[in-house]
């Protein structure tokens, strides 16, 4: 009864909930992705122009610094008296004069380029002597506080001109704290006119450009990245801390806009690059920023949803509750009625649903009841009867009876075994099978024993006009087969696949197991059917039919039928000229 009353309430509750809950989730499942739609088109859209923007405006400052870098390059002539004042002990007043003037080349850029440090011009020299924008003229590498641009440049030499790397500047100013400086250094490679080397190093100031990145408008929790052709970051708005997989994983992607972690948070990143500096630009938003209002509406829904659900069960549990009470009257009715215990009187007015139920429980039950008991009893006394009926044709003991006579005779006239001996015993063996038997179901390897014994009948009776070839899994004889289902399927190949054959008929019996079922199929290799023929076979076969015709076949179909369900039978396929093959699946267990 609790189960009965649960499965009433869960009704109720079903039938309150849908026109509650419908208009909910209607209103969910399309303004949930259309706004998610909509917003992701717009910041997609958004992001790649602001990635342009940023690349723009990158590219702009650091063609300026090309332009400074030819700019000063351009005063290779000037750099040959550089070298020679850079290995001077003293220098005389020609030489500051023309010191002023390279120095004044370096100062201009730096003063003029915020976001410029300062410049370095080093000309291979034995003092290791540079010219430096901040200082007032030439210095020693020894005594000056940034030496790693100098290490750099013989680390980072390589074929080309021009090149860039990433570097801290710690400057120690005199009663003033260390200050820690990021800089960019672009180093350009240029001859002098007597063959020397000569080195222009820019310092970009990264605080400016990512005061500059800082300053763009952002979602909450972007992170804008520029990283060079090492994979090292240049550029960020803010500091972040990527692993390398991390980082090798933005870098390798070939998507414009991709999904992947982010220190361990999904994020949408989306990725730009300049070809003309082989830089990368890189913009990440994590999901959970940019799909809150989706987020937001999804909560909103949810919560409605789940107050639905909290209304519904309630007005669910005092409509349960209010008609549970002639639920369980009928239920009573019901219970009393199989149990064969009194019915209620019928009602004499039916005022309500409850009164009209039980008139016609009342009215009606007994006899369908009654009925149902019959119809059962009936269809499996015609089961049993059916399948007595069948097994019966299988089963003729005076044959047996007769066959001994007959096998003594011969004996008795021949003086000696022959082939009639032979053919006798074969039978005999097949008739004392079939007697022996007592159940439905046989060991697989005696059906197959005793189905070799009628082979050996027929092929005395046909001599050598066909051969039986058998094929068996091992193992498989251990398993329950329906008694004698394999000889009818040999008799139809010999009986129907020899006539007008003038090639050796060939029979092959194959028996292949899996772990639920035996599948036994007999194949030969002769006249086969037509079309037509083949396709009345199985429709027979999937009615009572019943014929002198194929009788083995519709016997042992009809047999296999009635142990194993409606379900089960004899397969047929067969093709004129080429051969028939008969198919039967038996359920292991």
């Amino acid at each position: 009864m609790n189960s009965l009353k649960r499965s009433f309430y869960i009704k109720n509750l079903i039938k309150l909930l849908i026109p509650m809950l419908i208009p909910i989730l209607i209103l969910g499942s399309l303004a949930i992705p259309l706004i998610h739609f909509y917003l992701k088109e717009k910041i997609n859209q958004e992001n790649l122009n602001l990635l342009n923007q940023i690349q723009m405006n990158f590219e702009m400052i650091f063609d300026e610094l090309n332009s400074i870098n030819f700019t000063i390059a351009a005063s290779a002539v000037e750099f040959i008296d550089l070298q020679n004042m850079l290995e001077k002990n003293w220098l005389d007043r020609e030489d500051y004069i023309k010191l002023a003037s390279l120095k004044n080349v370096i100062d201009s850029p730096a003063l003029a380029h915020p976001y410029i440090d300062s410049i370095y011009i080093y000309i291979e020299n034995d003092k290791r002597r540079f010219l430096t924008s901040t200082s007032g003229g030439a210095v020693d590498l020894s005594t000056f506080e940034d030496t790693s641009w100098y290490e750099g440049l013989f680390k980072e030499k390589t074929n080309e001109t021009i090149w860039t790397k990433k570097r801290t500047i710690i400057r120690k100013p005199l009663n003033f704290p260390s200050q820690t400086i990021e800089v960019i250094s672009l180093y350009r490679c240029f001859t002098l006119a007597n063959g020397n080397l000569g080195y222009i190093v820019l310092n970009v100031n990264t605080a400016y450009l990512n005061d500059y990145l800082n300053g763009l408008y952002k979602m909450p929790g972007q992170n804008i990245l520029v990283i060079d052709e090492a994979n090292k970051i240049l550029f960020e708005n803010y500091p972040v801390h990527l692993t390398a997989s991390e980082t090798g994983k933005m870098v390798t992607s070939t998507k414009e806009i991709d999904t992947m972690k982010i220190q361990s948070e999904p994020s949408i990143v989306f990725k730009l690059e300049s070809e003309k500096y082989s830089w990368l630009f890189f913009s990440s938003i994590p999901k959970s920023a940019l799909y809150k209002l989706p987020y937001q509406l999804s909560v909103v829904i949810f919560i409605l949803l789940f107050l639905s659900i909290i209304v519904g069960g309630i007005l669910a549990y005092f409509s349960t509750k209010r008609n549970f009470a002639d639920i369980r009257s009928i239920v009573t009715i019901l219970n009393n009625a199989e149990k064969g215990e009194p019915l209620p009187h019928l009602p004499t007015v039916i005022t309500d649903v409850h009164n009209y139920i039980i008139h016609k429980i009342v009215s009606n039950f007994m006899e369908q009841s009654y009925m149902k008991v019959r119809l059962s009893e009936r269809k499996y006394k015609m089961q049993a009867l059916e399948l007595s009926m069948h097994q019966s044709q299988l089963n003729p003991h005076f044959l047996f009876n007769t066959l001994e006579t007959i096998n003594w005779k011969v004996f008795s006239l021949t003086k000696r075994p022959n082939e009639i001996n032979d053919m006798i015993d074969n039978l005999a063996n097949i008739l004392r099978y079939s007697l022996d038997a007592k159940d439905d179901l046989v060991v697989l390897r005696d059906e197959i024993k005793h189905t070799k014994s009628y082979v050996d009948i027929q092929k005395i009776r046909h001599k050598d006009q066909f051969t039986c070839i058998w094929e068996c899994d091992e193992g498989v004889d251990k398993y329950f087969v329906v008694k004698l289902f394999l000889q009818p399927l040999i008799e139809n190949s010999l009986q129907h696949g020899m006539v007008g054959l003038v090639r050796k008929l060939s029979i092959k019996v194959k028996i292949k197991s899996s772990l639920t079922d035996l599948y036994v199929s007999v194949i030969d290799n002769g006249v086969g059917m037509d079309t037509a023929k083949l396709k009345d076979i199985r429709s027979k076969l999937k009615s009572n039919y019943t014929s002198t015709d194929h009788i083995g076949l519709y016997n042992t179909n009809k047999r296999i039928q009635l142990i194993y369900g409606e379900n089960q039978g004899i397969t047929f396929r067969s093709k004129p000229g080429w051969g028939t093959i008969v198919a039967v699946k038996i359920p292991i267990n």
